[in-house]
């Protein structure tokens, strides 16, 4: 049977590039579920059972996605030679049940339970791809049981990873029962994208017809030798066939050269360069690559032309539909979207690109111009820039209009390269430095519904129209049109980064000033006089009256007079709580205490802190005082000829004071740097922590103050090590008052406790670590990942075998 071996390892690609983000989204649904579970559960041991299965499940989140889609990729070769073997019919032969254990036939049946569930959920969409991937295999009526990418497939490697990583059978059927309906909707939503693609690539459906089904049961011949299609040589239609070998059964060489692909393979529309070709090319070059392409070449070339003349006259998607396919999910949160594929072959939007909209007239473009090549290495680079699109635009970080965008500016790609073999490998060259600037640009972005993702999309669309029509009549086109662009972010930039300099200022200035009020701290419990302080004087000292001290200290030498009597308020404090002393020298007391009040006061103002705040250490302060001033206040009354009773204090005053009164103990007496640089309200509000979190979750926004929260540790740990992972310009997705913007961290104090981050127009959202740490965990703020896109392209193309998936950190 000829396989069109391209399109359905495509299919194949897209299905191992879900497997992991689809798996991580099972997992947070599950995981939900089990813990509604656990809380409804009366029985004791059902409950620790339901959760130690998602706590164990969570816990294996991180790892099963590279394993899963691994896992997946060797099943889907696999299932595509297996036949029609149900694995619910195995199920009911006694002989094979008599040969394994209880547990594991619960598990099987427990498995099947999985496919039945979930088959409704996936029914609709998998009826439309069973025919059209029944069609493309090469069968003229519908075969649901030989579509590789059915869903037993799926429940069969899922069993698979849970055998593998959970030894205890019962978690394993809980994982199973609590992951179908998830697992349900993630394959509908593939299978959907799957049947659009092989529409868009014009596969018909298969028919269905009415047949008796044979005997599952029954004898089978044995089954042929399972093949990769690595081992199949292609028509120019791009159908696997049977290599030609030797009479030892070997491939036959090509005579030539072993390495360098026959003319023929060159003068088509699908790159058929492989990793060894292309390193070779852009790495080395050689006199190979200078040869000029002979009459096969060219011949190959009005073959193409032929096959494309006829693709042509098929009917495409009008741009009414593929609006529709584009809004289909834009009622979902932007960062729960489906990755929509584009790819070279993909249809786009004609009103917005024009002709180039066609992928029929983009391949035609290609064949005009490998028709005017006359070196291999004119036609090899006409390829290699065809992949390196091609790549980019199945780059999952990028929104569909960016990698839209680059498709439709193939054809001026496609231009540069008759000049220019080699040039997608100069860092410099302006065409490669356009298309990564273009894409690392976009990462500011997360919706492309947004108006401020069309406000910077509107410029890139205009600049390659443009470029498609310039580009083979100016090479200097590409490096204007970036200049134009980045003087155009430049000017957006420049007011975001004076909006941004402000907030940032007062964070900065907090860290420096906590830093100056730790050493003050320091220095001020080196004192003599501290010894024999209460505790709550030496926190006033080491704590707000520190920072008092910090922020007169940075304003010299405007600051001096301030300094000088914030300092020997220090000392009047220390001397006030000297009883043995105040009660010989009252009247000195008397006299020292309003203006210490009233200098504690002031400097407090200064520093932002509100009355409220701290009134309970001026009254913890005046009830210190409060045995020498009632003295000298009974001294007045005697003197003057006034007699009364004195006011008595009940027992818990006398009990509150004695404590108030106690000697701080060693530790007590040693400063402790704070964990986080303390900033007042109207500082707060100015760095964006009052415009941080969103108000359907401020529950999570404890006190700023607090440090000590009793978070489970273990469940933390991956969000802290996520969180501390991050570094300056990194890129989240940051749930705030309701909706999800894309930000950018900016910021990090200098011990990790306080971060900035930016959204569009400079808008900032600080946040404590703690506070960090719990929207990671209840996956308000998602890390996005970020790498140069160009690189990381000519990467994928050059690694040897199937090229690597890519995929994002970020867990949608």
């Amino acid at each position: 049977m000829s396989v069109p071996s391209n399109l359905l390892e495509h299919c194949f690609d897209e299905a191992v590039r879900h497997a992991a983000p689809s798996l991580g989204r099972c997992i947070d649904l599950a995981v939900a579920s089990l813990q509604q579970e656990e809380k409804d559960q009366r029985d004791v041991a059902q409950r620790d059972r339901c959760a130690r299965a998602w706590y164990t499940l969570l816990k294996h989140r991180q790892g099963w996605g590279p394993a899963f889609a691994q896992r997946l990729k060797a099943a889907l070769h696999a299932g595509y030679h297996e036949g029609n073997t149900s694995s619910l019919a195995l199920l009911s032969n006694s002989e094979l049940l008599a040969l394994v254990d209880e547990s594991a036939v619960n598990e099987s049946i427990e498995s099947a339970k999985v496919l039945q569930n979930l088959l409704p959920e996936v029914e609709q969409a998998l009826a439309v791809l069973d025919a059209r991937m029944s069609s493309l295999i090469g069968l003229d009526t519908v075969h649901a049981e030989k579509n590789p990418l059915r869903p037993s497939i799926y429940v069969r490697v899922l069993r698979d990873q849970l055998i593998a990583s959970e030894g205890d059978a019962e978690v394993r059927t809980l994982w199973m029962r609590h992951l179908a309906a998830p697992l349900g909707r993630e394959l509908r939503s593939l299978y959907e994208q799957l049947a659009l693609m092989l529409q868009r690539a014009n596969v018909q459906e298969a028919s269905y017809r009415v047949r008796l089904v044979a005997d599952p049961q029954a004898s089978k011949p044995p089954a042929p030798p399972k093949r990769d299609l690595l081992d199949y040589e292609f028509t120019a239609g791009g159908v696997a066939v049977e290599p030609a070998r030797d009479a030892q059964g070997q491939t036959a060489p090509n005579a030539d050269t072993v390495w360098l692909p026959p003319m023929a393979d060159l003068a088509r529309t699908a790159p058929m360069l492989d990793h060894d070709v292309m390193q070779q090319f852009l790495e080395q070059g050689g006199p190979a690559f200078e040869q000029p392409l002979d009459q096969h070449y060219y011949r190959a070339i009005e073959r193409e032309r032929a096959e494309l003349a006829a693709q042509a006259a098929l009917p495409v998607l009008d741009d009414v539909v593929l609006e529709e396919e584009r809004s289909r999910f834009r009622g979902l949160p932007a960062v729960d979207r489906p990755v929509r594929h584009v790819s070279i072959g993909s249809q786009l939007n004609a009103q917005t690109w024009g002709e180039v909209a066609s992928a029929t007239e983009r391949s035609r473009m290609l064949l005009d111009l490998k028709a005017h090549a006359q070196s291999v290495a004119q036609a090899v680079g006409l390829d290699v820039v065809r992949k390196l699109v091609n790549q980019v635009a199945r780059d999952p970080l990028l929104l569909a209009p960016v990698r839209e965008a680059v498709v439709a500016l193939e054809p001026a790609l496609l231009q540069q390269a008759m000049t220019q073999p080699r040039y997608f490998n100069e860092d410099a060259h302006p065409a490669r430095r356009l298309v990564e600037s273009v894409a690392q640009r976009s990462f500011r972005y997360n919706d492309e519904f947004s108006e401020e993702f069309d406000s910077f999309f509107a410029p890139v669309r205009d600049a390659f129209r443009e470029l498609n029509t310039r580009a083979a009549k100016e090479p200097q086109a590409f490096g204007e049109t970036l200049e134009k662009l980045r003087s155009h972010w430049r000017s957006q930039d420049e007011r975001e980064e004076k909006v941004k300099s402000e907030r940032l200022q007062a964070l900065r200035h907090a860290e420096e000033r906590q830093a100056t009020a730790d050493r003050i701290a320091w220095d001020l419990s080196q004192r003599p006089d501290v010894e024999g302080a209460p505790a709550f004087i030496l926190d006033f000292i080491y704590g707000s009256w520190s920072l008092v001290l910090a922020s007169a200290e940075m304003g010299l030498p405007d600051t001096q007079e301030r300094l000088n009597a914030y300092r020997k308020a220090v000392s009047d404090l220390l001397w006030s709580i000297k009883k043995d002393v105040t009660l010989r020298r009252p009247a000195e007391l008397f006299r020292i205490v309003p203006g210490l009040v009233k200098t504690l006061r002031e400097g407090l103002d200064q520093l932002g802190k509100s009355p409220a705040e701290t009134q309970t250490f001026f009254d913890a302060l005046m009830r210190l005082h409060e045995p020498v001033l009632g003295l000298r206040r009974a001294r007045v009354r005697s003197e003057s000829g006034q007699s009364g009773p004195a006011p008595l204090e009940d027992e818990a005053t006398v009990l509150l004071t004695l404590e108030e009164m106690a000697p701080a103990t060693p530790e007590q007496r040693t400063p402790k740097a704070a964990a986080q640089p303390w900033l007042g309200k109207q500082e707060m509000a100015h760095a964006g922590f009052e415009d941080t979190i969103a108000t359907d979750f401020d529950s999570l926004h404890s006190d700023f103050d607090s440090s000590n929260g009793s978070l489970d540790d273990e469940i933390t740990f991956d969000a802290e090590q996520l969180l501390l992972s991050l570094r300056e310009g990194a890129w989240v997705d940051l749930y705030s008052h309701g909706e999800w913007l894309r930000a950018q961290l900016i910021w990090a104090s200098n011990r990790g406790t306080l971060f900035m981050f930016t959204s569009r127009g400079g808008r900032a959202h600080s946040m404590t670590k703690r506070v960090c740490v719990r929207l990671i965990r209840s996956r308000w703020l998602r890390p996005v990942e970020s790498r140069p896109v160009v690189q990381a392209a000519l990467e994928a193309v050059m690694a040897a075998g199937p090229p690597p998936v890519l995929e994002p950190v970020s867990v949608h």
